[in-house]
C-alpha cells in the first residue's frame, strides 16, 4: 500500500529556557538550549494503490475472467483524509555563530549575528483517529463494507539543520532582547499505523448485503464469504526531508562577560510529509 501524510499545516513554537555561552561583542560563539515543543494539529491525506479484492487471487479465485484484472497492475486508486489536535513534546539543540558587534558596535551592523544551529524535535502525538464517512473513492466500503477504519499517529521526531540570522537590540542593560529568521531542513520521522476491518457476513434492512464488493460478478457469494470480517493492518514508520523557515525572538540575561542565560522562542513551518510503505 502507498501511504501519503502531508503536514498542510505544521507550526512548532518554543519557550527554551537556554544556557550559552554567548557575548555579542566576542566574534565568535556557541550556545545551547532545551525546552518544551509544542506541535500544531494537522492533517493526513491517505492514498492507496493497493490490489483490488475482485483482483486478488484469495478473494476472488476467479480473477483471471476480469479484463481488468490481468496484467502486473491490478491495483485500485483510493483516497481518505483525517485530522489530529496537537502535540507537546520535547526539543534539544546547540549553535555557533558570529557576532558583528564588536566590529561595529554602533553601526547598523553592530547588532547582527549569524548562526548555523541543529535541534532535535520531539512531537509526542499518540492519537488514533477514525477516518470520516465518505471520503474520496474509499465512500462505499465506509459506509457499508468498514466497520473498523482507524489512521493512528505516534511520535514525530526530526533532526533539523538551520541557518539563522539575528538583529540583538543592544542596551545599557544586562538584558539583550533580540529577534531572528532562519531557514533550513528537517529529517523527519512519523509513526503511522492504519486498521481496516470488514463486516461480517450480514444484511442490511432492504434485504441486501453489506459487503458489496463483487456484486455485479457470478460468484460474488465467494467472495463476499472470502472478505467477510478481514482485517488489514499497517504499520510503519514514514520519512522524508522536510524544508522549513523559522521566526525567532527572546532576551538573553548577561551573567557575566563570557556567559548569558536566556529565553527563547520559535516559531517553524515545515513542508509536507510524503512517503510509500507496502
Amino acid at each position: 500500500m502507498k501511504y501519503t501524510s502531508p503536514f498542510l499545516v505544521f507550526v512548532i513554537v518554543t519557550w527554551l529556557v537556554a544556557p550559552g555561552w554567548a557575548q555579542a561583542s566576542s566574534g565568535f560563539y556557541v550556545s545551547g538550549e532545551v525546552g518544551a515543543n509544542f506541535a500544531s494539529g494537522l492533517d493526513t491525506t491517505g492514498t492507496s494503490n493497493d490490489r483490488a479484492s475482485v483482483c486478488d487471487e484469495y478473494i476472488n479465485p476467479r480473477y483471471r475472467e476480469m479484463p481488468r484484472c490481468i496484467g502486473p497492475d491490478r491495483s485500485v486508486g483510493g483516497r481518505w483524509e483525517n485530522e489530529f489536535d496537537g502535540a507537546t513534546g520535547f526539543l534539544a539543540g546547540a549553535a555557533a555563530g558570529y557576532s558583528f558587534a564588536g566590529q561595529n558596535p554602533n553601526g547598523p551592523l553592530g547588532g547582527l549575528r549569524v548562526e548555523l544551529e541543529y535541534f532535535y524535535r520531539q512531537s509526542n502525538y499518540d492519537q488514533t483517529a477514525d477516518i470520516p464517512l465518505g471520503v474520496g473513492t474509499q465512500g462505499q466500503k465506509l459506509r457499508d463494507e468498514i466497520v473498523q477504519a482507524t489512521d493512528r499517529i505516534g511520535s514525530i521526531t526530526s533532526h533539523n539543520l538551520f541557518g539563522n540570522l539575528y538583529y540583538d537590540f543592544s542596551n545599557t542593560s544586562r538584558f539583550t532582547p533580540y529577534i531572528g529568521i532562519g531557514g533550513g531542513v528537517g529529517f523527519t520521522d512519523m509513526e503511522y499505523g492504519s486498521v481496516w476491518a470488514r463486516n461480517e457476513d450480514s444484511m442490511n434492512d432492504d434485504g441486501s448485503y453489506k459487503i458489496s464488493t463483487g456484486a455485479d460478478l457470478p460468484n460474488y457469494d465467494e467472495i463476499r464469504r472470502n472478505l467477510a470480517k478481514t482485517v488489514s493492518v499497517g504499520q510503519a514508520t514514514l520519512s522524508d526531508v522536510l524544508l522549513g523557515f523559522q521566526v525567532l525572538f527572546g532576551v538573553d540575561y548577561a551573567i557575566t562577560k563570557t556567559t548569558s542565560l536566556g529565553l527563547k522562542g520559535r516559531w517553524v513551518r515545515f513542508g509536507s510529509l510524503s512517503d510509500d510503505f507496502i
